[in-house]
């Protein structure tokens, strides 16, 4: 009785390893499925044929609804078409899935100017100035930082060599003890004087 459960728990568990292994193979192909579809949707909007490329990027979310590429793409599609709606809600997505992806608020800003929307045109171009502000800010942050460590290690070599410098050019003091006489006997130091 003991022979026939483990059997079975076996059995069990090596369907359950072979169906978690075939998912993982699907999930691997659906992915490459999806940026099959999202390269040739590149490569039909680059040749402006807008219809194959919204297709193609709309076949690869169906695929892979996470990939904010595939969406940012096909909002430049519809942008490019005239369908500032179906434009807008694909940055949407993007912005729900890289919040900060400054470029997505410039083409937010755009579409909206494009609808005569000049409220949240403003306010999605205003948040893409703070944030590239904020970006040019954090690298110069960086820039400075770099700087100052360049000249912490520079002053500390500079340090050492001083310090080495000095240590080398003190003058010795000549000691009184000879070790050898002119004639090269030893000659006892004159303590008395």
């Amino acid at each position: 009785m003991l022979k026939k459960s483990y059997f079975k728990f076996i059995f069990l568990f090596f369907l359950i390893l072979s169906f978690y292994f075939n998912a993982c193979s699907n999930h691997e192909q659906i992915r490459k499925s999806a940026i099959y579809y999202f390269e040739e949707g590149n490569s039909a909007l680059k040749q402006r044929d807008y219809q194959i490329a919204i297709w193609n990027f709309q076949k690869a979310i169906n695929l892979d609804s996470e990939s904010p590429s595939f969406h940012y793409n096909l909002g430049l599609v519809y942008f490019e078409i005239g369908n500032y709606n179906e434009s807008i809600e694909s940055f949407k997505r993007v912005k729900s899935l890289v919040p900060n992806q400054t470029d997505t608020y410039y083409n937010l800003a755009l579409a909206h100017y494009k609808m005569s929307d000049s409220r949240m045109a403003d306010i999605y171009y205003n948040r893409y100035q703070d944030m590239l502000s904020l970006r040019k800010a954090q690298e110069r942050l960086k820039k400075v930082k770099k700087e100052q460590e360049k000249k912490a290690r520079i002053s500390d070599s500079e340090y050492k060599s001083k310090v080495l410098t000095e240590s080398s050019s003190i003058p010795k003091k000549k000691s009184s003890l000879k070790n050898t006489s002119k004639k090269g006997t030893l000659k006892i130091p004159n303590w008395e004087n």
